[in-house]
């Protein structure tokens, strides 16, 4: 009787300890791009305490690096770990040049597939956007919901980015979804700005 009643307590205390919350990513019905090769991924999530974390244990410099973040989480919590990513992967004068880039692994609901999305800036920066007088074909860029992406953008423009910080990350997935579909994403400025 005690044998079966600690193989019971046992069993559940296994099970209970194996179960891991599953990630939910962001989810859209269009794919970007379906296929990714030469890539490692890294993880962003809340942890069991509602801590933002990353596990990137696998990033591998020189291939393209694969973020699989919780949509949940608002740009305000990613977006240091954004701004590191971008900064190590894009760092100016190293030994090697990394050519290769950030995507965001997101849903494609219709067609039921994983898709990826490319992150076409190359640094986040955490401050507000300074005030200056912007120069002739520069103009600035709040984007908040999808609505603000699909707008109709001057494509011979070149736009300075802001990000409002309370979105959800699926949000902004689906965000730059929406600048790669109006093909868009070639002119945003290199720097966008999270607040």
């Amino acid at each position: 009787m005690k044998t079966k009643l600690f193989t019971l307590i046992f069993g559940a205390i296994l099970f209970a300890s194996c179960q891991q919350k599953e990630m939910k990513i962001s989810r859209s019905d269009f794919s970007v791009v379906t296929e990714m090769t030469d890539f490692s991924p890294a993880y962003i999530l809340k942890n069991e305490v509602g801590k933002v974390e990353i596990k990137k244990n696998s990033l591998i410099g020189n291939t393209h690096w694969v973020l699989s973040v919780d949509r949940d989480i608002t740009m305000n919590e990613v977006a240091p770990f954004l701004h590191d990513l971008t900064e190590k992967k894009h760092k100016v004068g190293g030994m090697h040049e990394d050519t290769k880039d950030i995507y965001m692994v997101y849903s494609d609901t219709v067609h039921k597939q994983n898709a990826y999305v490319k992150v076409p800036f190359k640094s986040f920066a955490l401050e507000n956007q300074p005030v200056y007088e912007l120069a002739e074909g520069v103009e600035s860029l709040l984007l908040k919901s999808v609505a603000d992406a699909k707008n109709p953008l001057d494509k011979t423009q070149t736009y300075l980015v802001r990000i409002d910080k309370n979105i959800s990350v699926e949000n902004f997935v689906n965000i730059l979804i929406e600048l790669e579909k109006q093909k868009i994403s070639q002119s945003l400025n290199s720097e966008v700005y999270v607040n």
